[in-house]
Order: C-alpha cells, then sequence, then structure tokens
C-alpha cells in the first residue's frame, strides 16, 4: 500500500482495521449510536435527573407482569447500571402468565412481589414504574415513584412521566431511552427489547407507533434470534390444553368481543393463555374469559382493538368488592366467592349457572357501555 494512500485516508484505514479486529463490535457500537432520534433528548436527560443519587432504584411492574413490561424494565435496569443505580425489578403481584414465566426464566429475572405498601422494597431509595395502563402505583410513598414509563398516556401530575404515543410498546420507549443516552447494551438486553417490542404489538398486528417496525429492525441484527425461537414455542401443559378446549366450546361473541366460562381451573395462567388464544379466531379483537381458582372467580380480558381497555371493561363489569390490576392490553379481575364457596353439591350446578349468566351479562354490558 502506497506510503501517500496511508497519509492522507490514515484514519479510514485506522478505523477499517479497528472493525476487522474487533469482530464487527465497534460497527455494532456505531450502528447503534447511529440510530439515536434526532437531538430531543429531553426523556433521557430528565429521567437520570430524577434518579440522580440514589443508590438503589425499584422497577415497578404492573400485577401480571406482560413480556413488554418486562422487557421494558431489563432495557431500564441496563440504563440505571451504566448510571451506577442497582435497579432491582418487581412486580405488584405475581407473574402468572406462561409466557411471561419462560421469559423471566430465559432472561434469568430475579423478580421481586410485593404489596401496595411497598413492603420488601426497604432498601430502594425511589421507584419507577414501568408499563401497564392503569393508575400509578403509589407504594404508600415507600419509596418515592419519581416516573412513569410506559406507552400508553397517563393523567400523573407532578411526576416524570415517559410516555411516547407514536410508540406501539413500552418496550420501544425504552429502546429509544437507552440509544438516547449513548448506551450500548449487551445482546441479552438488545433481544429482551426486540422479543418485547414484538410481544407488545402482538407480532405487529397490533395498531403500531411509527418506530416500533424500525427499532425492531434494526434490534434484529444484533439479538440472539436462538433465545426468541425458544420463547415462540413453548410447550403446553394438559390442563392448559383442556381449559382452551373449553374456552372455544363455550364462548359466546357480540360484535368483536368473545366471552366464555371454563369452569373450574388449575391455575390463572391457563385463562391468560386461553384469552390470547380467543384473539386469534376471526372477527375477535377482545375476549374475556372467567372461571374458578381457589374459591374465586377470576376473569381475564385482552384487547386487541385500541378502541377498547381491557382495565376498563373489568372496571366497568365488577364493583368495589372486586380486585383488578393490569392495563390496557390486559387485565384480570378477581371476585371472591365469599360465602357462595360453602355451597354443598347438591346445589353446586344452580350456583354455577347463577356464576356464568351473571359474569356473561356484566362483561357484555361494560363493553357495549361508551
Amino acid at each position: 500500500m502506497p506510503i501517500g494512500f496511508l497519509a492522507e485516508n490514515g484514519q479510514v484505514v485506522l478505523t477499517a482495521m479497528v472493525l476487522v479486529l474487533s469482530g464487527g463490535g465497534v460497527l455494532y457500537a456505531v450502528q447503534f449510536c447511529s440510530l439515536r432520534r434526532g437531538n430531543d433528548n429531553a426523556p433521557v436527560d430528565s429521567l437520570r435527573e430524577s434518579v440522580a443519587g440514589q443508590n438503589r432504584i425499584a422497577l415497578v411492574l404492573p400485577e401480571g407482569a406482560s413480556i413488554d413490561s418486562l422487557a421494558a424494565a431489563v432495557g431500564l435496569q441496563a440504563l440505571c447500571k451504566d448510571w451506577g443505580i442497582a435497579g432491582r425489578i418487581t412486580a405488584e403481584g405475581e407473574v402468572t402468565g406462561k409466557d411471561s414465566k419462560a421469559f423471566c426464566n430465559i432472561f434469568d429475572i430475579d423478580l421481586t412481589t410485593i404489596d401496595e405498601r411497598g413492603e420488601r422494597l426497604q432498601d430502594c431509595d425511589a421507584a419507577l414504574a414501568i408499563g401497564g395502563g392503569g393508575a400509578v402505583p403509589r407504594l404508600s410513598n415507600n419509596p418515592p415513584v419519581v416516573g412513569v414509563i410506559r406507552h400508553r398516556p397517563t393523567a400523573e401530575e407532578n411526576i416524570l412521566t415517559v410516555t411516547r404515543t407514536d410508540d406501539g410498546a413500552t418496550s420501544t420507549v425504552v429502546t429509544g431511552l437507552v440509544r438516547d443516552s449513548g448506551l450500548i447494551p449487551d445482546q441479552r438486553v438488545v433481544t429482551a427489547l426486540l422479543y418485547g417490542i414484538r410481544a407488545g404489538t402482538r407480532e405487529f398486528r397490533r395498531a403500531n407507533g411509527k418506530n416500533d417496525y424500525g427499532t425492531a429492525g434494526f434490534l434484529h441484527a444484533f439479538a440472539d434470534l436462538g433465545r426468541i425461537e425458544d420463547l415462540r414455542s413453548p410447550g403446553v401443559s394438559g390442563d392448559t390444553f383442556d381449559v382452551l378446549g373449553e374456552a372455544i366450546a363455550n364462548r359466546q361473541r357480540r360484535a368483536s368481543f368473545a366471552v366464555t366460562n371454563v369452569g373450574i381451573v388449575p391455575s390463572v395462567s391457563a385463562l391468560e393463555e386461553a384469552a390470547d388464544s380467543l384473539l386469534r379466531l376471526e372477527g375477535v379483537s377482545t375476549a374475556a374469559v372467567f372461571g374458578i381458582h381457589e374459591e374465586t372467580i377470576v376473569v381475564s380480558c385482552r384487547a386487541e382493538d385500541v378502541r377498547s381497555s381491557a382495565m376498563d371493561i373489568l372496571d366497568g363489569a365488577f364493583d368495589a368488592s372486586a380486585t383488578t390490576g393490569g392495563n390496557t392490553d390486559a387485565a384480570t379481575a378477581r371476585v371472591p366467592l365469599g360465602i357462595f364457596a360453602q355451597v354443598d353439591g347438591k346445589h353446586a350446578n344452580t350456583l354455577d349457572s347463577l356464576i356464568d349468566a351473571s359474569t356473561r351479562k356484566a362483561l357484555f354490558t361494560a363493553f357495549e357501555t361508551p
């Protein structure tokens, strides 16, 4: 190579040699940083200011955390670590969905379950609420919630909110924060965020934001596709298979809303999988599946249509005696049977008929009420 060429193009040649020797790692870093969305870094700067000076942050997910919110928490945990802050992933209730459990196992997520008083978070200095679409957890101000990160609008005041209505998944929002911060995430984080986007948009079947396709397409080049394939094809237990059969056989539909009763169920996750399955039926964009689990009527609702809200349907269907949780896309309600749990076998069929008729009516009424 001529000496004159090296003198004139030394920087270019040096860069090329570094890329070759690094196995593409530097190229990945350059490409990731180049995906920043212009000069509007205000959200990530505000987020960093909100958590500055803290030692440990609680990353709080809603009850029945979705894959999208779990993936977003993985991304934010990496961002906090880059800022010298320990991020602890927590949830307001157990992770019950089989897919969400598999996600936690494959990505080795250490998740702590808390209650509304924030117990078990005494070692955290502040909290960030991630994902969901309902009320922001208060945790009795122990620790204080200093920020909300989700892709749905929120009416919270005096709390930093990072919500991008042109993003269709919270994982898309978090990917934007990560790349705007200048952090180059490792393959585990990239893979989690990619699958979070795909899950949050239901493989892009939902009405998506303008950033979802582009962000997922970029992450795809650097993700561990083997992990994603493991998540896409989990096995189905015999109990769950039976529940799916009951859900399809007993379904009732009005417009785009399908409701079904599956009777006594071995686990809440089976209800959730049945609700997801109903969404695959032609013309169905919102579904609710209910059954009895541990002397409680449990209702799992899914909304794929952006005009419907799973939380609003359940809040409208049941009174204050019910416990509801979740978000706009996926929510769960629990109604204790109370004294009716003591009904003997002779009257069990009558009770089942009353539960079936009243629950279906409440759900359809809530769906049809503007």
